[in-house]
Formats: structure tokens, sequence, C-alpha cells
């Protein structure tokens, strides 16, 4: 019996996407819209668009904590710019820079925190208490305290880091 690589592929893609369906009926998902500076709230049972709030320039990266109450927003100040265009001929506002706070009950910004210039993806540690942050302009990663916005550590790394992956080992 000859089985199709295609239709066992297509078979395991669809059982997939109706477990994931069924696993996020309890779910909020929310995801930052970089373009158009908001962030987007969807309804995991229904997959309706429930909210959209502003939440600051090119809005990135976003994760929310372990406990569910508060998720968290990497905000750019840097433009975005052509392939082939000079980066430093385009105006970068670096006080727009930050991690944005949200409050996932009333759906807006709370607060913004400075974590560095050009901040991209992170990631938040399994306890919940920090996060990992890639700082582009800087090529750093810088760890912060989520209770306190404050700055624990930066580490040089090389140039434009994007992403950050956290072993909770």
């Amino acid at each position: 019996m000859r089985f199709s690589l295609w239709g066992i592929a297509s078979f395991v893609v669809g059982a997939v996407m109706c477990l994931a369906k069924a696993e996020s009926t309890s779910y909020l998902v929310f995801v930052s819209n970089e373009r158009s500076g908001d962030v987007s709230v969807i309804d995991g049972a229904t997959d309706d668009v429930v909210a959209t709030f502003k939440v600051g320039k090119r809005p990135r990266g976003i994760h929310g904590t372990p406990d569910g109450t508060r998720v968290f927003v990497t905000l750019s100040g840097s433009p975005r710019v052509a392939p082939g265009v000079d980066e430093n001929r385009a105006p970068a506002d670096k006080s727009t820079d930050g991690l944005g706070v949200i409050d996932p009950v009333t759906r807006k910004l709370i607060d913004r925190w400075h974590v560095g210039s050009d901040p991209e993806q992170f990631a938040i540690s399994k306890d919940g208490k920090f996060a990992f942050i890639a700082n582009e302009d800087d090529a750093s990663a810088l760890i912060v305290d989520l209770n306190s916005g404050q700055p624990r550590g930066k580490v040089k790394v090389s140039a434009e880091p994007e992403g950050v992956g956290v072993n909770p080992a």
C-alpha cells in the first residue's frame, strides 16, 4: 500500500490545528502590529478580534507572564527602512524605545519602561520575574526585573541581536 507523503503531512497538520483550536478556547491571544503601532486581542474561543489598542511605535515581541496578570511588548523608535536605504539617514526617536506593560483585563497599555536601544524580541523567565531582551542598536541582551521595571544586568553580544530564548531548566 502506497501512502502519499503529502496526504500524511496534510493529516498531521490538520490534527495539530484541531488540537490547537481545542486547546486555545480559554485564551486571549495578543498580537503586536508593527506598522499600525497597536496590539490586537483575539478571543481563543471565537477567533474574533475583541480589541485593538495603541501601544506606541513599532511594537514587536510580545509575551504574557506565566500567571497571566501582565502582557509585555517591545517598542522601538527606530524607523523602518527599505532594503538598500542607509538607516543612519532616517531619524530615530529613541525616547519611544521601551518595554510596554499591558493589563490583559482592561486591554490597555499601563506603563512603558526604558530597556535599551531598539528592543527586538524577548523571553520571560519561567517564574515570571525577569525578561531577557535583545537590543539591536547596542548589541546587547538586557535582563529586566519585571516587578520593578529596572535593569538587573546587561551582556554584550554580537551585532544586531534579534531573538531570545530561555531554557527553563
